[in-house]
């Protein structure tokens, strides 16, 4: 049996990976689940999964309660160094604060499933080198990285490679003739393929989720900038498509679930089929007069940037919480983020092409004490 723990279980990341450890029983001894702050719910999934630690990742709430609950592990003795590694770790752990705990996540793993964007982003060339060193397998599964790892495999060298395409659906407005700069937020939650939550389906609804996958894919396959584009594909089947320099096209389909990536990176079936009855598949290159922060996604691409991924990753999040708060406008979440890069001081820290672990940490705060409005 393959040893495997789940962080980050209670939620959907979470929720998806216990229902296929439900099926597979047999095949994993489930050694740890997870929560930030969520200790009841936590609780209801060790009596249904009774994995042998349950672990709370908010240190404080976790020391005070802890003296009254023996199943708790506390988090300094899950990466004791002398502890065997873990065969299969899923991290749904989500935000910022996921990146110090993915970091740690590494020493004591074979294989680390992960999908939180703010670790491969902002952990960039470190996280994987940190991976490298601790002789732990990255597999990311996000339906579109999983597909492009999966297609990558089969070709010796990137140069045999002219574009690599990133698929979007392009969200609940995509067939809208011009998009409301005060649309509301039921309009922009209603995913037409995806059951997500609502940053996700925000970003998803103005492609900036494709932006920050392009990102992804440059720093987990080492893509360069030209190689990756976007596509417009509505129905969420296809994930990923290489095009050859000769010309031949490779894609990759699978039923919109993330069931699906985390099912073969754990090496067991699933059963979301897609049916072919009626498969009707288009493609289209986005609009950039309806969906403009693609250019500026491109820009800061281009530019090679660190320094200027961590700043777009912040300050998308930044805007969506406002426009979910009612404190900005649909519109408003383009407007301030164009606005924000033509500030000298932001680009100024777009020439910073890589940084250090530190350096990281100081991008993050910078970027979420930089005022956007």
């Amino acid at each position: 049996m393959d040893t495997l723990a789940i962080f980050g279980s209670t939620g959907s990341i979470g929720t998806t990976s216990l229902n296929l450890y439900k099926k597979n029983k047999k095949k994993f001894n489930l050694l740890y689940l997870s929560a930030h702050n969520n200790y009841r719910k936590l609780k209801i999934l060790e009596k249904k999964f009774n994995p042998k630690k349950i672990i709370l990742t908010n240190k404080k709430l976790s020391n005070s309660i802890i003296l009254n609950d023996k199943k708790i592990i506390l988090e300094k003795n899950l990466f004791d160094k002398n502890k065997k590694k873990i065969d299969y770790v899923i991290s749904g752990v989500s935000g910022y604060e996921a990146i110090d705990f993915n970091f740690k996540l590494l020493k004591i793993t074979k294989n680390l499933l992960i999908a939180n964007k703010e670790t491969i982003i902002c952990g960039g060339k470190i996280f994987l080198k940190k991976a490298k060193k601790y002789n732990c397998n990255i597999i990311p599964v996000d339906s579109e990285h999983y597909c492009i790892h999966l297609l990558l495999s089969s070709f010796s060298n990137l140069k045999l490679i002219n574009k690599i395409y990133l698929p979007a659906s392009g969200g609940p407005l995509l067939n809208k003739k011009k998009i409301n700069y005060k649309e509301k937020l039921n309009t922009v939650l209603q995913h037409p393929n995806w059951k997500m939550g609502k940053n996700i389906s925000i970003y998803s609804s103005n492609l900036t989720n494709k932006i920050l996958e392009l990102f992804e894919a440059n720093i987990l396959f080492k893509i360069p900038p030209s190689k990756l584009s976007i596509l417009i594909e509505d129905q969420s089947k296809v994930h990923s498509i290489i095009e050859t320099n000769s010309k031949i096209f490779f894609s990759v389909m699978h039923y919109p679930s993330m069931e699906v990536p985390l099912s073969n990176a754990l090496n067991v079936k699933n059963k979301k089929s897609i049916s072919f009855k009626n498969l009707n598949i288009k493609f289209q290159l986005p609009d950039l007069k309806k969906f403009p922060l693609i250019n500026l996604g491109y820009k800061i691409l281009n530019s090679k940037s660190h320094y200027g991924m961590i700043m777009f990753t912040v300050f998308n999040e930044k805007l969506t919480n406002m426009y979910i708060r009612k404190e900005i406008s649909y519109g408003d979440i383009h407007s301030f983020l164009v606005k924000a890069f033509k500030n000298k001081s932001i680009k100024n820290k777009l020439k910073i092409k890589t940084l250090h672990l530190n350096g990281i940490k100081k991008a993050i705060e910078f970027s979420k004490d930089f005022k956007l409005t």
